[in-house]
């Protein structure tokens, strides 16, 4: 009878919730929906020393705001739980000690002393650093006397001597590694608490975990879980190694050359379908030159035996264009409320806005979402649409070079008669308006303005920029005039030709 799969990841809570995380949530989740099965979240948390307070919740509400949800985790239960390794602690001990009663496993006495000279040894002879099976042959007599003694020890593996450990990895293939060059790896430390190793193949075994699925940093340990399930005399998981993500010099991804915090994607301002879909093209193709997906259409089209082993490179550049295809895509009424927070804390929304002021907020957000790469960008790039006091920029020994020019010109337009001219036409015309001017009112307006000047845009366009923006370039004028209309639109003028004396 064919197993129902489930997958699962098993992150530890060590502080921010990782994007490799997440990369392999997904490919974990899309397998397993595929196929019917079952997506389990576990958290591996016996590591004391490295336990952020926080750290697991922060996990919950990532995978959450991904929908990359889980059918059983600590926070939801399920038949296999509990599902963090702290409230596992018992099971692990007495499952180690199974196998030393089987003979698969034995205790070593060695102390840190020791061991730390072995290791000295070992790299003065040019050798591998590695457990040399001291406590290996002890007698069950010297065992009991030490144990009796009450001195301290680890369990480790008994590794075969002989022979090969083979992977059937579904991805790469039979990887294939020599016995005699795999330590005997512990398995329960001094203090009582299991190695990953341990816990790992303990916990996919009563899980009924089908199908493990993690980065290939893993292959190294791999061999020494495929020995720790024949040595319970269990069925192994099939194993499927996934390519790491890379940074653009194809080292591993770092914090210390790409931002690796879920939280920070978040916090600026990406939306969870670009990220999703961006992690999706990690490893993965649908081919024909599709790269813009949902995740219920990764999930349908998903084919492990797909996946492409070649490292994925973690560009910010390739996720910035993905996650504006889809605030392109987004529903305008829903990507602004997403937005919103954003303007609130730059300061150009307070408190819940009314309908009138989310029906601008909205608009500017349709106007400003082709060209952004993140909300956070949209809400930068706003301010032109929110401040109606400024002054022109004036020419500093910091200005940038390229910068000069513009803000040169910008000042003397408004000493040029034809600038004069051109305002004072421009806001003639407004005056005459109604409030409320549509996009093609006030293309109309302006086009109107430049006919009736007689020369070129620069001379008619540039003046009217620096009275209602302050700034050599930026916002396309119909979609401001628009957006800030009638009054404001006349205000901005009348205060900048008082400043200026224009």
């Amino acid at each position: 009878m064919e197993r129902r799969v489930r997958t699962r990841i098993a992150p530890s809570p060590t502080g921010d919730p990782h994007v490799g995380t997440a990369y392999i949530a997904l490919f974990n989740l899309a397998f397993a929906h595929k196929n019917g099965g079952d997506f389990i979240l576990r958290i591996e948390d016996t590591d004391q020393n490295r336990y952020t307070d926080g750290s697991e919740k922060m996990i919950f509400d990532a995978l959450k705001w991904l929908d990359l949800n889980y059918e059983e985790g600590p926070d939801l239960g399920g038949e296999y739980g509990p599902y963090r390794q702290s409230e596992r602690f018992d099971l692990y001990g007495d499952y180690a000690k199974q196998l030393v009663e089987k003979g698969e496993a034995y205790y070593c006495f060695c102390t840190q002393d020791r061991l730390e000279k072995l290791r000295e040894r070992q790299k003065a002879m040019g050798k591998a650093p590695g457990y040399d099976g001291h406590c290996r042959s002890l007698s069950q007599e010297e065992i009991d006397a030490k144990l009796a003694a009450g001195e301290s020890y680890v369990i480790r593996l008994k590794m075969p001597y002989e022979g090969e450990t083979i992977i059937k990895d579904r991805l790469r293939g039979d990887i294939v590694f020599e016995n005699n060059k795999i330590d005997d790896q512990v398995l329960l430390k001094a203090d009582g608490y299991p190695t990953y190793h341990l816990a790992n193949v303990v916990d996919d075994y009563l899980m009924k975990i089908t199908h493990v699925i993690r980065a290939e940093e893993w292959i190294a340990s791999t061999p020494k879980h495929i020995q720790l399930y024949k040595a319970f005399g269990w069925e192994a998981p099939e194993f499927i190694h996934m390519p790491l993500l890379r940074n653009s010099d194809r080292t591993k991804i770092s914090k210390r050359k790409n931002p690796v915090s879920l939280n920070w994607y978040q916090e600026e301002g990406y939306l969870k379908e670009g990220i999703v879909n961006f992690l999706g093209l990690m490893g993965y193709s649908f081919g024909e030159n599709k790269e813009i997906f949902t995740l219920q259409e990764f999930i349908d089209g998903f084919d492990i035996d797909k996946v492409a082993l070649g490292g994925p490179v973690f560009d910010l550049v390739k996720l910035g264009w993905v996650n504006n295809q889809h605030m392109r895509l987004k529903d305008l009424k829903e990507l602004t409320e997403l937005t919103l927070p954003f303007f609130e804390k730059a300061g150009f929304v307070t408190g819940i806005p009314t309908e009138k002021e989310f029906d601008t907020i909205s608009k500017i957000v349709e106007i400003l979402r082709e060209g952004a790469q993140t909300m956070k960008e949209i809400v930068e790039t706003s301010e032109v649409y929110f401040k109606d006091e400024y002054e022109l920029p004036v020419v500093t020994e910091e200005t940038e070079k390229k910068e000069v020019k513009g803000i040169e010109r910008l000042h003397s337009v408004l000493k040029d008669e034809i600038g004069k001219k051109a305002i004072n036409l421009f806001q003639s015309k407004i005056e005459a308006c109604e409030e409320e001017i549509s996009i093609e009112h006030a293309k109309e307006l302006l086009k109107e303005t430049l006919e009736g000047i007689g020369e070129g845009p620069g001379k008619v366009y540039m003046p009217l920029r620096a009275v209602l923006t302050g700034l050599p370039k930026g916002a396309d004028l119909y979609n401001l005039v628009a957006i800030i209309g009638r009054e404001r639109t006349l205000n901005r003028i009348n205060r900048m030709k008082k400043l200026y004396n224009i």
